[in-house]
């Protein structure tokens, strides 16, 4: 059974870009970045990023989640200190995937400064690509990773965790006046020293704007093995309310 594991890639997505660390400053060559530091690359993609501003109000809605031939509906609460509860559901485990998906959709969120995030790492420039992705190393952390970047967005994560190594893409984009949401990513996790395909996830998520915050209305979560389709979940999102401040 694979549905307690997809939204795993949605929290590696999550707490691999956003570890913190200070970035080493190294010039490169490419010629739509000119004498670009992999420090100024970072922070310009990160501080790209769709977030919710300081006044962020909280909301409400319906929730639906629909796995298999079961379907289970509920209501979940998104504070402004950036707290969730889902309530309504009977199902632990349905509860639980509902919970997962919001907490880790809220961490895309939270805005933090890049001088607080990013305090005890070092940065290194890769390669640059013909079309302008530039490769950038993280060294500092608990696991080394590597990350590319394109136009000031985050395309791909890549990191070691314990005997896997797990890739993240970033497939479809949504642009906002506010900054970039990832609308489709895909996560595979390889054995480390084989480099065997052990599992592939990919979501796909639908933001709507409610005042002035752009909020989750639909996510579909697949999983795959041998490119086909094993598995599926789907939230939807209705009755949004922000909450009054």
């Amino acid at each position: 059974m694979l549905l307690a594991s997809l939204s795993f890639g949605t929290q590696i997505k999550a707490e691999s870009i956003y570890g913190s660390g200070v970035l080493l400053s190294q010039q490169t060559n490419n010629s739509s970045t000119p004498n670009l530091s992999a420090q100024e690359l970072f922070r310009q993609a990160y501080e790209n990023r769709y977030t919710w501003n300081p006044q962020f109000p909280g909301y409400t809605a319906a929730v639906e989640f629909k796995h298999g031939k079961e379907t289970h509906e509920g209501n979940i609460r998104v504070n402004s200190d950036m707290s969730v509860e889902v309530t309504g559901i009977s199902n632990e485990q349905a509860r639980q995937n509902v919970e997962n998906s919001l907490r880790m959709m809220v961490v895309h969120r939270r805005r933090v400064p890049f001088e607080q995030e990013h305090k005890n790492k070092t940065f290194k420039l890769g390669a640059t690509d013909n079309n302008g992705t530039v490769e950038i190393f993280e060294q500092g952390g608990k696991t080394e990773a590597k990350y590319k970047i394109f136009n000031r967005q985050l395309i791909q994560i890549n990191r070691t965790l314990g005997n896997s190594a797990v890739t993240v893409d970033t497939l479809d984009i949504k642009n906002t006046p506010e900054g970039y949401l990832a609308k489709r990513y895909r996560t595979t996790s390889r054995q480390l020293q084989t480099k065997q395909i052990v599992g592939e996830e990919e979501s796909e998520d639908t933001y709507k704007k409610f005042g002035n915050y752009y909020l989750l209305q639909r996510q579909v979560l697949r999983a795959f093995q041998g490119g086909k389709v094993i598995d599926s979940a789907e939230l939807n999102f209705s009755d949004v309310k922000l909450n009054s401040r």
